[in-house]
């Protein structure tokens, strides 16, 4: 038990210490979408004082049933893109990457949540960094 109270104690001062590496530009709530359309994410690398080794990125779509959408740490539905995330500087100082992804000709109408997973080794002395971000998006 004391272990865990110690490893609970150090994953939230971790968290809290490092906050967010990725935001998601686009897509963002209320977007819509057709089954099998070709969509350009936007993954932005906000400025941070912590450093990061990025291991890399997934994009995902899953539907919501009966208006509850699956929380991406437990299921991310189809992985629609997985690999290297490498933003570049736009100017400004601001750094992102677009991916352009497909979505699946059988995504079903309505409601569904587009996540973007991120990991990355965190701090001095690494640390597993496992981050999500989403958008509830409608199919149409």
């Amino acid at each position: 038990m004391k272990f865990f109270s110690v490893f609970t104690v150090l994953a939230a001062s971790t968290a809290l210490a490092f906050g967010s590496f990725i935001e998601l530009g686009f897509p963002q709530n209320g977007a819509n979408f057709h089954a099998n359309q070709e969509v350009t994410a936007q993954v932005i690398l906000p400025e941070s004082m912590a450093s990061c080794i990025d291991v890399g990125i997934a994009l995902a779509i899953n539907n919501c049933q009966n208006g509850v959408c699956p929380q991406p740490s437990s299921a991310l539905g189809d992985v629609l893109y997985a690999g290297p995330f490498t933003p570049t500087n736009h100017g400004n100082g601001k750094f992102f990457q677009n991916i352009t992804v497909t979505l699946p000709d059988y995504v079903q109408k309505g409601e569904a949540i587009f996540s973007l997973t991120h990991l990355c080794l965190a701090g001095a002395r690494p640390t597993p960094f496992l981050e999500y971000r989403n958008a509830t998006v409608n199919i149409v």
